[in-house]
């Protein structure tokens, strides 16, 4: 089988892209239009200082969440941080209280979900299987999951299975395995015993559940999965129509998350190199291809002190979280 030729050139220039959106002094999109948000918020309220505006939404926040709360000096602080993109909320409810606060209408309160705070738009848990969009959107990655199972060669399923067992049973051993492809050879150097920990009962139980779409899965972990899952049948198209489909924002080459690293940018460069070298060509050869140069890119990304943009660090491989 001839192997494609990988442009590293382009491949690099992609880092470099990568990196400079990444340490940009520029405030992010999300924070600007958060700040537009704020501003209107000043206006309808006849507010005339950014400093009343902080106090004025703390103390919202305070009655939302409930009588025994009380106010805290140090609340308006944190407003002030979120609205200038110095930090932001710590979890999705303070992040909630916020948009109530400020008076964000319910496509608002998505974006700054999705947008400004990089997370999909619901949680959900197992009392949720019965609710209408945790079964459409289970039910478009447990399409995914049996599609990618399918798409393996028998031997390399048959060697991966415990004796007796389904490949559905065996989907974390199946997933890491891939998954191992796309790891640069910065990363393959720092990890002494690939898999080691896939029995632990952490990750068992880690896996499961965002297999199943349970608990908090951050952007960056959904992506990497809709590409595993999906290759080598994967665009643009396809994995931000996915993305909304399970609520979270599309793909987008001026997306930063809080604290500003490129998280698309790299994926979309990729994608479209993939599109333009692989159009035409077996799919066997277009996964080979897209590995290799993830694996490269992650490589520049490192070089450029950038690997936190690197979209394939699989953390997990290394022992860590998903």
């Amino acid at each position: 089988m001839d192997v494609i030729r990988q442009n590293n050139d382009e491949l690099f220039r992609l880092a470099q892209r990568t990196a400079q959106l990444s340490t940009s002094a520029n405030k992010r999109v999300e924070d600007i239009w958060l700040g537009e948000s704020y501003g209107q918020f000043l206006r309808e309220n006849g507010i005339r200082t950014r400093a009343e505006g902080d106090e004025r939404i703390s103390r919202i926040m305070c009655e939302l969440r409930g009588e025994n709360v009380s106010f805290e000096k140090s609340d308006i602080i944190k407003v002030r941080y979120w609205r200038t993109g110095q930090h932001y909320p710590r979890n999705r409810e303070t992040c909630v209280l916020f948009g109530q606060a400020l008076g964000l209408d319910g496509a608002e309160q998505r974006r700054l979900m999705t947008e400004w705070y990089n997370r999909s738009d619901r949680v959900f848990e197992a009392e949720d299987t019965d609710d209408n969009v945790y079964m459409e959107r289970a039910g478009l990655l447990g399409k995914l999951q049996t599609e990618f199972l399918e798409k393996q060669r028998p031997e390399e399923l048959l060697s991966l299975c415990a004796p007796g067992t389904a490949p559905s049973e065996n989907l974390r051993y199946i997933y890491c395995r891939q998954a191992l492809n796309y790891l640069s050879d910065t990363s393959r150097k720092n990890i002494s015993a690939p898999l080691k920990h896939l029995d632990t009962r952490s990750y068992q139980y880690q896996f499961a559940r965002e297999m199943k779409l349970f608990g908090e899965i951050s952007r960056v972990s959904m992506i990497r999965h809709l590409l595993i899952l999906g290759m080598p049948f994967v665009s643009r198209s396809r994995v931000s129509g996915w993305l909304e489909m399970l609520g979270y924002m599309p793909l987008r080459e001026d997306h930063r998350t809080p604290y500003g690293i490129a998280e698309d940018l790299p994926v979309l460069g990729l994608l479209e190199l993939y599109e333009k070298t692989c159009t035409g060509v077996s799919p066997e050869q277009c996964t080979e291809w897209f590995c290799r140069s993830a694996g490269t890119l992650g490589d520049m990304l490192v070089s450029l002190d950038c690997a936190g943009a690197d979209p394939f660090r699989f953390k997990h491989l290394l022992g860590g979280s998903v």
